[in-house]
């Protein structure tokens, strides 16, 4: 990976977790990921990263991404959507809630891989 900060002529130093969040542009093919940060994260402060990286790659990618949320049955990755529509309210949400077939479901595991097929 090729370290490329996202904003390399801010005179602040890296203290504050806004200036934490970085790009890493990958070798193998023209995409960029979130560099890892080190410190342990509250959910706000693993939002507000989330939010910013958003922000960061929209900048480079004339105003188009694309993020996927994964996550097992009840984790919260609806709930977690939704704020982040709160806060960028121009994005689109293509929503894969209650895509499975429900005559499938055994013993009332909704994360049956069996389900998908």
């Amino acid at each position: 990976m090729v370290q490329e900060d996202a904003n390399p002529t801010s005179p602040r130093p890296k203290r504050l977790l806004k200036d934490q969040v970085r790009l890493v542009k990958r070798r193998d093919c023209n995409r960029y990921e979130i560099a890892p940060i080190q410190e342990p994260l509250s959910f706000e402060k693993g939002f507000f990263v989330v939010i910013r990286a958003c922000q960061l790659l929209a900048q480079k990618n004339n105003g188009i991404i694309l993020v996927g949320v994964a996550g097992p049955s009840g984790a919260g990755k609806t709930v977690f959507t939704e704020k982040i529509l709160n806060f960028m309210p121009s994005i689109a949400v293509i929503s894969l809630d209650n895509y499975n077939d429900g005559s499938r479901i055994v013993d009332g595991n909704y994360d049956d891989p069996r389900l998908t097929e």
